[in-house]
């Protein structure tokens, strides 16, 4: 092994976590950041100690199975959330001789580097990706190699615990007294507005909020998540959709596992585990070179 190969190898080893440059870059994306890390610990607060007392007895089996159940959901969803923003996936750390160009590496004039395939700048992150899946507004950078998985593990959490919240606040609601009149027509289009001029400020009220958010919440990432699941099955990134590549089908099984991880079992449910990616995001099997490799794999 040339010298060059073997220092690329250890360099990607160890997956590296973001020290600099934390906070989004760009406006719209800071107000997407600050929402999702206000939402996630008070929508949990909300919903353990304000709804689910009344409707079950606070103390009782029922309440405690359910605590359970939502700190499992939160755990899964900061988990991944955290990986999504903190982990390293671009090409910086990445030292490759000139010589690569031509090997479906190509040169980055914005980095004045050579990058691997799959791999693209982005203007936001100001540098190349490893396998650049797109720019994530919520997490302020971008979705590559080494957080595919925090991020579509972060979707399929985030879905079941805005499904479970929306179920919740749905019960409550519905229990109430003169919540659904002619007037609260208003507070359901406008429950911020109620709250924030002080019309009504009422625990109801914020229910009504909470059903709102959960709501377009829900909506928002069953799309997202069924688009990406689709792209995913089809071993694609989003960047390669819309130019059409498509040279890294390695079939369905193959293609959940290199977002996943070998331990996909153990990433489904513990965003902290370790579970070891079949590519290091420079060297990448095809699907020529999968159908003569994958015999001996397996």
């Amino acid at each position: 092994m040339k010298i060059s190969e073997y220092l690329l190898s250890c360099q990607l080893k160890m997956v590296r976590l973001r020290k600099k440059k934390l906070l989004p870059g760009q406006m719209s994306d800071v107000g997407a950041f600050l929402f999702v890390c206000f939402m996630i610990p008070f929508t949990f607060l909300w919903e353990i100690f304000f709804i689910t007392p009344e409707l079950y007895k606070e103390g009782g089996e029922m309440w405690y199975l359910h605590v359970v159940l939502g700190t499992i959901m939160l755990v899964n969803i900061a988990g991944n959330f955290l990986g999504l923003w903190l982990v390293d996936t671009s090409t910086r750390h990445i030292v490759v001789p000139s010589k690569k160009i031509g090997e479906n590496w190509h040169y980055c004039a914005s980095c004045e580097a050579v990058a691997p395939p799959r791999s693209w700048h982005c203007n936001v992150c100001n540098t190349c990706i490893l396998k650049r899946e797109h720019h994530c507004m919520f997490a302020g950078y971008c979705v590559g190699h080494y957080n595919h998985r925090y991020f579509l593990l972060f979707l399929a959490w985030l879905w079941v615990g805005v499904l479970y919240c929306i179920y919740f606040n749905t019960t409550y609601l519905w229990n109430m007294e003169g919540v659904f009149s002619f007037y609260a027509v208003l507070k359901f289009i406008f429950p911020l507005i109620m709250i924030m001029t002080g019309v009504d400020m009422s625990t109801a009220q914020v229910a009504i909020f909470f059903w709102s958010v959960h709501v377009a919440a829900f909506l928002l990432v069953s799309v997202l998540l069924v688009y990406h699941i689709h792209l995913i099955y089809h071993g694609k990134t989003t960047f390669e959709s819309n130019r059409r590549i498509a040279n890294y089908d390695l079939g369905w099984k193959q293609n959940f596992i290199e977002v996943l991880g070998k331990s996909w079992k153990l990433a489904l449910i513990w965003p902290f585990g370790k579970s070891k990616l079949p590519h290091n995001g420079v060297d990448w099997d095809t699907e020529a070179t999968w159908k003569l490799e994958a015999p001996k794999n397996r």
